[in-house]
């Protein structure tokens, strides 16, 4: 697991990237791909990207909570229109 975590961390962006490149070159590929499977791979782009993360991002994060908050409330109005 630890090894596949290690992959997917490293090549994220690649393996991203390469599939933008699938779907604008085959556009009905995307299509054939059911609408459930889409929140597990979408989950695993999320893992990946979580994995990149490491501390110096959180100490970032904690060090502007006026952005964060800012964010998150611009968020939660955009969905209410």
């Amino acid at each position: 697991m630890k090894r596949l975590c290690h992959y997917i961390s490293e090549y994220m962006g690649a393996l991203v990237l390469a599939a933008a490149v699938l779907a604008l070159a085959f556009p009905e590929m995307p299509q054939q791909v059911p609408t459930k499977t889409i929140n597990y791979l979408l989950g695993v782009v999320m893992f990946g990207m979580g994995l990149t993360l490491n501390l110096k991002d959180f100490k970032i994060v904690f060090s502007r909570p006026k952005d964060v908050i800012i964010g998150c409330l611009y968020a939660r109005n955009d969905k209410r229109k």
